[in-house]
């Protein structure tokens, strides 16, 4: 049960903070997630990034604001994806209504429908896309 002032809080604050709030504890639990996985301690992390000790531990206590760069360096030396940017790729149904669907990078998408790409400008040929399972 949050306590009156964390709830208090949490009401006045400013939705762009809660989304960072949000996205910083995901890339924290990932993060923490990989190196349980890897078997890697946060000291094991700092040699590897040539970093100190301290300095991973502000990263994943909540007192660093993570950059692209530094997710980036993560990733390249974890091996592994900590932040995904989807992709949202427009098809047009048999029907011919246009849908979105969102895409996240080395995700295979199922699907049951037909589809069939929508024309861009940028794109040079159509593919037919059917009976995609």
């Amino acid at each position: 049960m949050k306590s009156k002032v964390a709830e208090h809080m949490m009401a006045n604050m400013p939705y762009d903070v809660k989304i960072f709030v949000d996205k910083y504890a995901e890339i924290v639990v990932r993060i923490n997630q990989l190196l349980r996985e890897k078997n890697f301690s946060q000291k094991d992390l700092a040699e590897k990034m040539e970093k100190n000790p301290s300095e991973i531990s502000k990263w994943l206590g909540g007192n660093h604001n993570f950059t692209l760069r530094s997710i980036a360096k993560l990733e390249a030396e974890l091996g592994e994806v900590i932040l995904y940017v989807p992709k949202r790729i427009p098809f047009q149904t048999i029907s011919g209504k246009k849908v979105f669907l969102t895409v996240l990078k080395n995700d295979q998408v199922k699907i049951a429908v037909d589809f069939t790409p929508v024309l861009t400008s940028s794109l040079k040929s159509v593919n037919q896309l059917s009976n995609v399972s």
